[in-house]
């Protein structure tokens, strides 16, 4: 099979993917996808102190350590998965690239051995790729060897299309101004409890990558594709005249709006972000960003809005080119959905090392 360059796309795979997102989207307005259900609710927020949410962040080299003092502090696993939930853990596999651009599966099976050990019933690894961004979404899967791996360890993982709309469910909730129904997939709104892994990593769109806008991946690839769009701008991509004749549309405002919609739409119960290394700079792919490793930090919160809020300045410490306000316009619409706090003064953060 033919690699593609995932480090950008050429004019002809971003027209087709506009294109294709248009006529994906007009069907929806049209009503050819009928029926909604209510966005997925979740386990509200157990990991609380004094009314306050928890941010904790563990500085150190022995992941498993690492994790383990966490979760104490945070006060353990049991109350998402004690009474034998089922556990959906959602990585960030969007690239056939290694951690810190995808999630490491090292941490993602330690996870998945300490969801049962405090009582999870089943554990599973869901994500799915955007189909036109690397061919297949197999790929990135095949790339660390994962489907293999879970199976000698007896954990399901599912590589989802994210172009195949029967794997999907439409929601709707009042409120939603970028979309107002978003498809997210089966596997993720069905889930009795949901795990999200992400990375901490530059993006060019969303300028960081962390637990809100993790959950492209679980949402279908039409919306995220437009989303992507307009975001960007028509421009990037073309070259010579196409890019001199051709007038952007960035829509800025519409991408950060649905960012924190998307993620409203999942809601997981707790995230967890492995930043031992961080991509700095650029990315997300490896040939505009530069990776720092040494960082050495897993941060966990059942607040998306503060854990990125907190992992925005630990990325400031790293990336000169990087600014809190840059996320800002998303987080504030994360606010209002009521996904958490931007004020860390109104979170309990426990810093650790171990």
């Amino acid at each position: 099979m033919e690699k593609r360059d995932n480090s950008e796309l050429s004019r002809r795979d971003f027209i087709k993917l506009a294109v294709g997102s248009t006529v994906a989207l007009s069907a929806l307005g049209s009503g050819c996808f009928r029926g909604a259900q209510g966005p997925r609710s979740g386990i509200p927020n157990p990991f609380m102190q004094g009314g306050k949410p928890l941010v904790v962040s563990v500085q150190g080299k022995d992941p498993e350590q690492m994790l383990r003092a966490a979760l104490k502090a945070m006060g353990g696993l049991k109350p998402l998965v004690g009474n034998g939930n089922k556990a959906l853990i959602k990585p960030n596999f969007i690239f056939r690239q290694p951690y810190p651009i995808t999630t490491d599966p090292e941490t993602i099976f330690l996870v998945a051995r300490l969801l049962r050990e405090a009582g999870a019933s089943g554990v599973e690894v869901f994500d799915a790729p955007g189909t036109y961004l690397i061919g297949t979404e197999r790929e990135t899967f095949d790339f660390n060897d994962i489907v293999r791996r879970g199976r000698e360890q007896g954990i399901a993982v599912t590589m989802g299309d994210a172009g195949r709309r029967r794997e999907y469910v439409k929601t709707k909730k009042a409120g939603w101004q970028a979309y107002p129904e978003i498809i997210v997939h089966k596997k993720v709104h069905q889930a009795q409890v949901v795990i999200n892994m992400p990375c901490l990593k530059r993006h060019h769109s969303s300028f960081l990558t962390c637990a809100l806008k993790n959950q492209f991946g679980a949402i279908y690839g039409p919306q995220r594709w437009d989303s992507h769009i307009r975001g960007e701008g028509i421009q990037k991509g073309m070259k010579g005249a196409d890019a001199r004749t051709k007038a952007p549309f960035r829509d800025e405002t519409h991408f950060m709006t649905a960012l924190a919609e998307f993620a409203d739409a999942v809601r997981p119960e707790l995230s967890i972000v492995d930043a031992r290394s961080i991509l700095t700079k650029g990315g997300p792919t490896r040939g505009k960003g530069e990776i720092r490793e040494g960082v050495n930090r897993i941060t966990l919160s059942g607040d998306m809005v503060a854990l990125d809020t907190y992992c925005s300045r630990l990325m400031e410490q790293y990336d000169d080119t990087y600014t809190p306000e840059m996320i800002v316009p998303y987080l504030r619409v994360a606010e209002r959905l009521g996904l958490g706090t931007m004020d860390l003064k109104k979170a309990k953060v426990i810093e650790i090392k171990v």
